[in-house]
């Protein structure tokens, strides 16, 4: 079985080195798309390999876990760390599966050092895959933290430091979920257990300091709730707590710095330089050099924990202050540029490493954060942006759904134009085709970002050379509900398209399949769009030949019999019947045949200009 283990590890190494987003500059539309295709025919050829010994000899394993010895146990539990590495998300959800099979075995064992710790890495494993899936990551944390009643009996210093780690990400989770009320009785509980160890000098070599601190910071995050809401209407009463919140934060991480690596630093500096700033006690010219003098001493290409939260998060915050503080609002727009521009240079270069835990959850927060500073259109181009750095096959799609969808909706709009009464706000048929050209701009917009959810949660091809398990598919899924939620803070018209349409792509015509479950079709006014959204992101992947590997692309006809078979069910029988049109058929061959290519090289460009 080792010996097996070590082949799947390999074969892992293999597929990493064939990533689209890792193309490298200054290639023609020629050889990109020449270099997709050899990229795709590799991830194909390991895939292939993968599946099989996973299938033939990895799952058969895990269902009988409790069968295999100490040995291969430990085997298992070394591959799941080699494929979830922190610094390369390998394949978190393969890793996922392995570490919810040993903790089976621990618990029919009745193993308790075993079970705290499988507990804790089932939970940070679930959580860097995918933040949506809270109650299910707090629960595995939740079971974990109960040990603490046994702290005592726990001989173990492996399994007493995985209980640190469940208690402290416990805590955190339910600033996560906003149940205040229980955080500070949990934190109380905590602060009070981890303060004697303080004192009495035990479990140095635990992280539960690094986890004290951590539970000081969502603190931190309470107090500032409403700064970050409305910096200019806190009440000077919580900008002190927050202050002093902050310098007893600092004061313990400056007296335990030998406790700490490099990681997490610099987000306890920023508090108390944050702190200072809404006080009064620096200015913000002070609060910017703060900030850049800390980003100059990371070098390009660094990733690093502290590297990623200081070039991504800390210059969202500057543009931030920047447009919601009356003072500063004179020097928004060049602060503003500053920051985008750095954060821009810095996560272009990510295609060229290796993907980080930290990278991902910080584009996720700067998205956010960008929806209180930029104007809809500035929004959507530099969330498209940060989309194509992470993959640049996601882009190519989302621009042929566009492309596919304004082809579809030309024919529509001569055919029926009645069926878009209602979307922007249009009253008339004649109307719509008065205002036709506004339609099919906004339709390629909707195709554009339709999958700009995808964006937050890990960029994992090692899917694709597998079924996927359960919650992975969960995964997925929640790339809508994702993507709603970078735009629906704003409450600008503009939008209210955008969002339903990236909602509800994946929603069956008649409402009763698809998802997710809570939405709706048939109350949204831009149903129509949804439905060609559909329709054409069906067509596209399904008909890809240049960079989707873990299917053999289908000819066109084949995908019209299936959307036509599905007419009423899953698709729009209006859409369903115009595909027996030769005119229309031959519009959207045309646009597969001609327009892919250029999609793909035009993703390419964006990502490298």
């Amino acid at each position: 079985m080792i010996d097996f283990l070590a082949k799947l590890q390999t074969e892992y190494e293999h597929i990493a080195t064939s990533r689209i987003g890792r193309l490298e500059p200054g290639l023609t539309a020629d050889e990109v798309i020449l270099a997709c295709k050899h990229i795709v025919d590799d991830m194909r050829a390991y895939s292939v390999k993968i599946s099989d010994l996973i299938k033939t000899q990895l799952y058969p394993m895990l269902e009988k876990v409790t069968d295999i010895t100490e040995e291969e146990e430990t085997a298992l539990f070394d591959t799941a760390q080699k494929l979830s590495a922190y610094d390369a998300r390998i394949d978190p959800g393969l890793s996922l599966r392995i570490y919810q099979s040993l903790l089976q075995r621990a618990r029919e064992n009745e193993d308790t050092d075993k079970i705290i710790k499988y507990l804790y890495w089932c939970g940070i494993t679930l959580y860097y895959l995918s933040r949506g899936k809270t109650e299910k990551i707090m629960s595995y944390f939740q079971e974990g933290a109960s040990y603490l009643s046994r702290y005592q009996d726990i001989k173990s210093e492996d399994a007493r430091k995985y209980l640190h780690r469940c208690l402290g990400n416990h805590h955190m989770m339910l600033f996560a979920v906003n149940e205040p009320d229980k955080a500070n009785e949990r934190e109380d509980e905590i602060f009070s257990f981890w303060n004697a160890l303080i004192f009495s000098g035990t479990d140095q070599d635990f992280p539960w300091l690094s986890y004290f601190l951590t539970c000081l910071s969502h603190k931190y995050a309470f107090f500032t709730k409403n700064v970050h809401s409305n910096p200019e209407s806190e009440t000077k009463e919580n900008i002190q707590k927050m202050l002093d919140n902050a310098i007893t934060i600092n004061k313990l991480y400056q007296r335990n710095k030998d406790l700490f690596s490099v990681h997490g630093g610099t987000r306890y500096e920023f508090m108390l330089w944050e702190a200072q700033f809404l006080s009064g006690l620096i200015s913000f010219d002070q609060l910017q050099e703060n900030i850049y003098t800390r980003q100059a001493t990371f070098a390009a290409d660094d990733y690093s924990s502290d590297a990623v939260y200081v070039k991504i998060s800390l210059f969202s915050f500057l543009a931030f202050y920047a447009a919601n503080i009356r003072k500063l609002r004179s020097r928004k727009k060049g602060i503003l540029a500053d920051s985008l521009s750095k954060v821009i240079n810095y996560i272009s270069m990510i295609p060229k490493t290796a993907d980080t835990k930290e990278v991902t959850r910080y584009l996720r927060g700067l998205a956010a954060d960008m929806s209180e500073v930029l104007e809809p259109m500035e929004q959507l181009d530099f969330v498209l942006k940060l989309t194509t750095f992470r993959n640049i096959t996601t882009y190519a799609h989302s621009t042929m759904v566009g492309k596919l969808a304004v082809c579809l909706t030309k024919f529509l709009v001569d055919k029926s134009p009645e069926i878009f009464i209602g979307c922007l706000d249009l009253a008339t048929a004649d109307e719509v085709k008065k205002r036709a050209g506004e339609m099919y701009e906004f339709v390629e917009m909707c195709g554009l970002c339709h999958d700009i959810g995808k964006f937050t949660y890990a960029d994992n091809p090692f899917m694709y050379a597998r079924s996927l398990t359960e919650d992975e598919f969960e995964v997925v899924k929640q790339h809508t509900q994702e993507g709603f939620s970078i735009f629906a803070q704003k409450s600008k018209a503009l939008y209210s398209g955008y969002t339903e349409v990236i909602l509800g792509h994946h929603k069956h015509y008649n409402n009763l399949g698809g998802y997710p479950e809570s939405f709706d079709i048939t109350k949204s006014k831009h149903r129509a769009i949804i439905d060609i959204i559909k329709v054409a992101d069906s067509i596209d992947v399904a008909t890809d030949d240049i960079g989707k590997a873990y299917s053999a692309a289908k000819n066109f006809d084949e995908v019209c019999s299936e959307i036509k078979n599905g007419s009423g069910i899953e698709y729009s029988p209006v859409l369903a019947e115009l595909l027996n049109e030769a005119s229309v058929i031959s519009a959207i061959k045309h646009t597969i045949d001609f327009e892919r290519k250029d999609a793909y090289y035009t993703a390419y460009t964006y990502a490298w200009n």
